[in-house]
């Protein structure tokens, strides 16, 4: 799932992933893979369920069902 959020921003912002601060810097990755990824065997399984948080100039929300949105923060 980080991955995936890693790529929703890149889209969302159209600049270099190097221009960004790592991910790893605003949230816990494993967890959030842990929790929302699909390929992790024995992970918890959450439904209903979803984590924002703030990354760089950008607040992002993660949803149970895969859905990742991006928006700008409004600083």
């Amino acid at each position: 799932m980080s991955e995936a959020v890693a790529a929703a921003v890149n889209q969302h912002t159209r600049r270099d992933p190097t221009e960004l601060p790592p991910l790893t810097e605003h949230v816990d990755t494993d967890a959030l893979d842990a929790l929302f990824g699909r390929n992790t065997p024995g992970a918890p399984r959450v439904t209903g369920a979803s984590l924002e948080f703030d990354y760089a100039d950008f607040v992002v929300t993660v949803e149970s069902v895969g859905r990742i949105e991006v928006r700008d923060s409004g600083r």
